[in-house]
């Protein structure tokens, strides 16, 4: 018995040093992307977000004067947390959506938006039953498969997120987003299948998404002067897209960084994810999910024995 423990701790191993090997070909300048002297960052004008809180002024006015019925309060309350959401302010949001649903217990992207704040808390059984009750209200809900096989990634059980990551990308084989995390969710229980799944994936993509750039960098198409170019080409510095561009950007890139157990310079990544602050972006969300997860790891290390 201890002979073919042994034989499997090696197998174990040697599977670790071929992913490793694998990931390492398209991340191993990545020191210089956080090089302070180059680093990209968005310095987004705050009149941006204007319009958005002016529309957060009328709603309050409507909310607080006009006669509503149960359903058009459920509807404008709903409205508010999204664009709540959409500034950062989840405590708002999660108060406006519970509302809403209180008003209207029908409203399944009132409970979508709850569950996703019940994953990033790391609830996940919490998270996974408001996924359930959206599925039950709306099976077509297609976002909503995303991020339950989300709170099955982050909770370790692969095989159920790669259910609904792989519904999620059947439904638009196109998305590169929807490549990407079945890539990553692969790369924890099957993966030597990874690489090549992604590669063939890769050739069905559109290049109207900025992600399959990203796919390309992985896969070797790109190095990262050339990566670097194409964030420059594909939109004006300082602008809304620039900063969700480098939002996706450092996220992924912190992810297969994270996967050749280079912690530091993936936690950087992480936190150049989150400076762009495109606060409703899955990316945002789950790069300060992910720290706070490796600030957990770092709290309450796990002890594995000899």
């Amino acid at each position: 018995m201890l002979q073919r423990f042994k034989l499997f701790k090696f197998r174990f191993f040697l599977l670790n040093i071929t992913v490793i090997f694998l990931l390492s070909a398209c991340t191993n300048s990545l020191s210089d992307i956080i090089n302070p002297t180059k680093l990209a960052l968005a310095e987004v004008n705050p009149q941006l977000k204007f319009e958005q809180e002016a529309m957060v002024v009328r709603l309050n006015e409507v909310l607080n004067e006009a006669e509503l019925n149960e359903q058009e309060r459920a509807e404008l309350m709903f409205e508010r947390g999204v664009i709540y959401d959409s500034l950062g302010l989840w405590s708002l949001a999660r108060y406006d959506f519970y509302s809403a649903i209180e008003l209207n217990p029908k409203m399944a992207a009132a409970y979508n938006y709850l569950g996703l704040y019940l994953l990033l808390e790391g609830d996940y059984d919490s998270s996974i039953d408001a996924f359930n009750a959206v599925l039950e209200l709306d099976p077509d809900y297609d976002y909503t498969r995303l991020n339950r096989g989300l709170a099955f990634y982050y909770s370790g059980r692969y095989s159920e997120a790669e259910r609904d990551l792989s519904y999620f990308y059947q439904a638009d084989k196109t998305d590169p987003y929807r490549v990407l995390w079945l890539y990553f969710n692969e790369l924890e229980f099957k993966p030597l299948e990874a690489k090549s799944k992604l590669i063939d994936r890769a050739k069905g993509l559109s290049k109207d998404f900025w992600g399959t750039t990203i796919i390309s960098y992985f896969l070797g198409d790109l190095n990262l002067k050339q990566l670097r170019l194409k964030i420059n080409e594909q939109a004006e510095p300082n602008s809304a897209q620039y900063a969700e561009i480098l939002t996706e950007t450092y996220f992924y890139l912190a992810k297969q960084t994270l996967k050749i157990h280079q912690v530091e310079e993936a936690k950087n990544l992480f936190r150049l994810a989150i400076a762009n602050q495109v606060y409703n972006f899955v990316e945002y969300r789950f790069a300060l999910f992910e720290l706070s997860q490796l600030r957990e790891a770092l709290t309450n290390p796990v002890i594995v024995g000899n």
